[in-house]
């Protein structure tokens, strides 16, 4: 913590401990995408009740890009995220994840989309610095177990590149 307006809460992002409309910001972070429908919609609506009016919600998750996406490639998706993961993974299509932040009463106020370039050398420079990246790749390269976790990972990632993406949106509440 660095300073008097900063404090850590334990909680559940389903019932946060925090009084209704309390706050101006509340984010997520690839959360939402590892959990069932129902419970997306429950964390969605626990973050617009802690929101004061004119509030933001921001989300960044993984995404299925580009129209129609059968049922077919969504579940092969999600399979193959799943099994390398270790967790079940659901991303939602653009619309799907807008949706869900508007059924929660809130607007969409800004939306990016980007490639699936997580575990990338490059990104991974780019997102964690030089020092870290190497020191990240370090510890993946001296540990058999996750060296195999996240090249396998990377391969899903990679597999899936035309359907999957990250999307970044804030919503405000009304």
């Amino acid at each position: 913590l660095r300073g008097p307006y900063e404090h850590c809460i334990l909680g559940s992002a389903e019932d946060v401990p925090l009084p209704d409309a309390s706050r101006s910001v509340v984010y997520g972070e690839a959360m939402l995408s590892m959990q069932p429908q129902t419970v997306k919609e429950r964390i969605v609506a626990e973050a617009a009740r802690i929101l004061r009016a004119g509030g933001r919600y921001g989300i960044h998750e993984l995404c299925i890009v580009g129209d129609g996406a059968s049922d077919d490639i969504r579940a092969a998706i999600a399979a193959d995220l799943s099994d390398e993961i270790h967790v079940g993974v659901r991303p939602l299509a653009i619309a799907e994840w807008r949706r869900l932040l508007q059924d929660a009463g809130m607007s969409i106020v800004a939306q990016e989309l980007a490639p699936m370039h997580l575990l990338e050398p490059r990104r991974v420079v780019a997102d964690e610095g030089l020092w870290r990246a190497v020191r990240f790749a370090w510890n993946v390269a001296r540990t058999p177990a996750a060296r195999r976790r996240v090249l396998a990972m990377r391969r899903a990632f990679r597999k899936h590149a035309d359907r999957l993406g990250a999307i970044m949106l804030v919503a405000a509440k009304g």
